[in-house]
């Protein structure tokens, strides 16, 4: 019989870090495999967790790491029972003054690699696979001083609705994780800090709260998990009010 895992990008720090944990205390896994650039904080969280995991230091900027997940996929022929696409990087800053190389970096690792991931990890899915995409508060409209994120995000958002409406009659689903700014190192160590203090002011949340309520709504089968009032709030709002108007009042809490 196939061991059932669950595969956690982004593990070595933050919300992936956060996954890991409370994955750990899910009952039936029988391995995770943590996959991160940072070996060495992968290896500190392994020791952290009961549950036998699998550390795979792979860098999602390169294209060979898609083929080295694969090809361990094939050969061990596991039951993926949960999928984390939690890696992903972003900069507040005006486009013009982000390098190409950066905006570049953040479209293949928050865009392609969440495609990619999700394309070879779906062979080895099967009824109640439980698939998380980590996303943004920032997917529900444009985003002024953080454009390019914003729209990675977004496509993530459409891309994994539309995913959890094709694989329903599989019993598979895909869960759109949008939280609001949280305490990680992606804020702490995110450029443009006046940029972040402003969007911070609207509700900065807490890694264990979002990861709780993510497991949550997706073991009942929701689409979509939305943590905390100020982000369900903005998600009605960019439901409400041309996206237009939303982006000059953007605008004038950034400058």
């Amino acid at each position: 019989m196939s061991k059932k895992i669950a595969i956690i990008t982004g593990a070595s720090s933050g919300l992936g870090r956060e996954f890991a944990r409370q994955i750990d205390e899910i009952d039936g896994l029988e391995e995770i495999w943590l996959i991160a650039r940072r070996e060495d904080r992968l290896l500190e969280l392994a020791a952290e967790l009961k549950t036998a995991t699998q550390i795979m230091a792979l860098d999602l900027l390169r294209e060979k790491s898609f083929d080295i997940l694969e090809s361990e996929l094939k050969r061990q022929k596991p039951v993926i029972s949960i999928l984390v696409n939690n890696a992903g990087k972003g900069k507040a800053g005006s486009f013009t003054s982000t390098d190409r190389e950066y905006d570049s970096e953040v479209v293949l690792l928050n865009v392609q690699a969440v495609m990619l991931l999700t394309k070879i990890a779906l062979p080895f899915c099967e009824r109640g696979t439980r698939i998380l995409q980590i996303s943004s508060v920032a997917a529900f409209m444009p985003q002024p001083g953080f454009s390019v994120y914003a729209a990675s995000k977004s496509f993530v958002l459409f891309l994994s609705r539309a995913l959890n409406e094709e694989l329903r009659q599989q019993g598979i689903t895909v869960t759109t994780v949008c939280p609001n700014p949280m305490e990680t190192e992606f804020f702490v160590n995110s450029e443009g800090s006046k940029n972040i203090s402003r969007i911070k002011s609207l509700g900065l949340e807490k890694p264990q709260k979002v990861v709780r309520v993510a497991l949550s709504r997706s073991a009942r089968g929701k689409d979509i998990s939305v943590s905390c009032f100020a982000a369900k709030t903005i998600r009605v709002i960019a439901k409400i009010f041309p996206h237009r108007i939303i982006m000059r009042v953007i605008s004038w809490l950034v400058n």
